[in-house]
């Protein structure tokens, strides 16, 4: 009784539909496991965000109603709606700078080709600008900062 009681508890099911994103259970077949080890990960694929990244000299000018649009990398000539819905108080190091990380919700219901981690260009509208800030606001920011001492 004990074995078929182990063997009906070895079944391992997800509570949502989804994709194996992270393991392989079949490279740990004879190894040792540990209570609260973890197996593999499973995403959901019934509902997509967007994580985007913003450089940290460019988050002043995110808010939360903005909006914006995504071109997967796949497909690069198809253009996706979005809209943030959060902005991370906090920013995260990455190699070229820290970043701030936005998540947006898509406007329209996803494809069915997509999959989770997929990676793309997102472009968020921040208003119109005059052209001569466009081309100088990064060099006036750059003598702002190495003039304040």
């Amino acid at each position: 009784e004990l074995v078929r009681y182990r063997l009906e508890r070895s079944a391992i099911r997800s509570p949502f539909n989804g994709v194996v994103v992270e393991g392989d259970p079949r490279q740990r077949i004879g190894a040792a496991l540990s209570a609260g080890d973890s197996l593999f990960r499973i995403a959901r694929i019934d509902s997509f965000y967007v994580e985007a990244e913003v450089s940290e000299r460019d988050v002043h000018e995110i808010s939360d109603l903005q909006t914006g649009e995504i071109a997967f990398i796949s497909q690069p000539e198809k253009k996706y709606p979005i809209r943030i819905s959060m902005l991370e108080s906090a920013a995260v190091p990455k190699d070229t700078g820290n970043v701030f990380l936005v998540r947006c919700d898509f406007v329209e219901a996803g494809q069915d080709w997509w999959r989770p981690g997929m990676s793309g260009l997102c472009k968020l509208d921040v208003g119109k600008r005059r052209l001569i800030w466009i081309f100088t606001h990064r060099t006036v920011d750059f003598f702002r900062l190495w003039l304040w001492w």
